[in-house]
C-alpha cells in the first residue's frame, strides 16, 4: 500500500501550481508602477523636444529672413529703399501715389494699407503641438499619487501568496 502512496498523489498533483498565476499577476502589476510612469515621462520629454525644435526652426527661419533684408538693405536694392523710405519718412517719389490716398476725393484713409516692410520678414505662426496622455484604467491608477501605493501592496500580496507553498494534504 505504501507503494501505491507515492504514485497516487503524484498523480493527483497538477502539472501547473496555482501560485505562478499569482506572481505572474503581482509581478505584471509592480512593472506596470514602474514602466507605464516612465514610459509617460519619456513620451512628454519627446513633446517638449519636438516643441522645442519647432520653436528653433522657427527662429532660425525668423533670423534668415532679417539677414536677406540686412543683405538687400546693404545692396541698396530700388524698392526696399524706396518701401522704407515711404514707411519710416513719410516720403515718396514724384511719380508715385501714397498708400491711402484716395483717388476720387483726395483724402487720406489710415485704414487703406500700409508701406513697412517689417510684417512680411515674420515668419507665420508655428502651431505647437499639444500633449496627449495616454489615458486608460491601469495607467490613471499607476500613476496617481493615491492609488499608486495601493498597486504597490496589492502586487507585492500577490506575490507573496504565490510563493507559499502549496499545502499538503495527509
Amino acid at each position: 500500500m505504501s507503494a501505491d502512496m507515492p504514485k497516487a498523489a503524484a498523480s493527483s498533483r497538477s502539472l501547473v501550481d496555482p501560485g505562478w498565476l499569482f506572481v505572474i499577476a503581482g509581478i505584471v502589476l509592480l512593472l506596470a508602477t514602474v514602466l507605464i510612469p516612465a514610459a509617460e515621462q519619456l513620451r512628454r520629454a519627446n513633446w517638449q523636444r519636438d516643441r522645442a525644435l519647432l520653436v528653433e526652426k522657427h527662429r532660425q527661419e525668423r533670423l534668415t529672413r532679417y539677414r536677406e533684408f540686412v543683405t538687400a538693405l546693404e545692396r541698396g536694392e530700388r524698392s526696399l529703399v524706396l518701401a522704407l523710405a515711404a514707411s519710416q519718412l513719410n516720403q515718396v517719389p514724384a511719380d508715385r501715389t501714397p498708400i491711402g490716398v484716395g483717388k476720387k476725393s483726395g483724402y487720406t484713409d489710415i485704414n487703406a494699407g500700409s508701406a513697412s516692410i517689417f510684417p512680411n520678414l515674420e515668419p507665420d505662426p508655428i502651431e505647437l503641438p499639444e500633449f496627449k496622455q495616454f489615458d486608460s484604467t491601469l495607467s490613471r491608477m499607476v500613476t496617481d499619487d493615491k492609488t499608486r501605493p495601493w498597486i504597490i501592496v496589492v502586487g507585492a500580496v500577490l506575490v507573496f501568496v504565490g510563493v507559499l507553498p502549496a499545502s499538503r494534504s495527509k
